[in-house]
């Protein structure tokens, strides 16, 4: 063990030279009082022993900047409690990011729902103001559903359903012109 008790007039210091061993010796009798020291910033057993870990880690890398055994103990509280709390300021930060972007999902999902639906609606009043076959041709084809399969269903011609649809989409946007702003002020 490297340590070595030096005589000072006014109390006695032990100094130390941090080789691998004695890291180990530290790292021993240091984890478990840290983790339980950095617990009570945290709240948090995991997250308590990550930071830990981090500053021996840091302890290693810096190891030649201690002389004595006292610096190095001030050194881990200190570096535990500042990376606690780091890292609980980096957690509350993460969360409140977290939680605005929640809310402006649930406020864009509320909008965009909103939206869409009043577009259906209006769309689909627009679509019942056609003629008989058309407004079946443009209900159809509101589901989804290609020139091909429209035919098929209503029992005409492929260019049939084409030239109705031409002709629908036409008076369409004429019913819809006066809506034409509106929806731009929804959107």
């Amino acid at each position: 063990m490297a340590l070595t008790l030096i005589k000072d007039e006014s109390h006695s210091v032990v100094s130390i030279r941090l080789d691998e061993q004695e890291f180990h010796n530290i790292f021993s009798k240091y984890y478990a009082t840290l983790c339980s020291f950095a617990f009570q910033y945290m709240e948090d057993t995991d997250m308590s022993a990550d930071v830990v870990q981090d500053v021996f880690a840091k302890l290693w890398q810096i190891k030649d900047d201690f002389f004595y055994l006292h610096q190095v103990k001030a050194f881990l509280y200190t570096a535990v409690r500042n990376r606690a709390l780091n890292e609980l300021e980096h957690s509350k930060v993460a969360r409140e990011y977290e939680q605005k972007v929640m809310a402006k999902k649930a406020d864009d999902f509320f909008h965009d729902t909103v939206v869409e639906e009043e577009t259906f609606r209006i769309l689909s009043d627009a679509i019942e103001k056609l003629p008989g076959q058309m407004r079946a041709i443009m209900q159809l084809a509101l589901e989804g559903k290609k020139n091909p399969e429209i035919a098929e269903q209503l029992n005409v011609s492929t260019e049939t359903v084409h030239t109705l649809k031409k002709t629908a989409y036409k008076k369409l946007r004429k019913y819809l012109t006066d809506y034409y702003y509106c929806l731009l002020l929804f959107i």
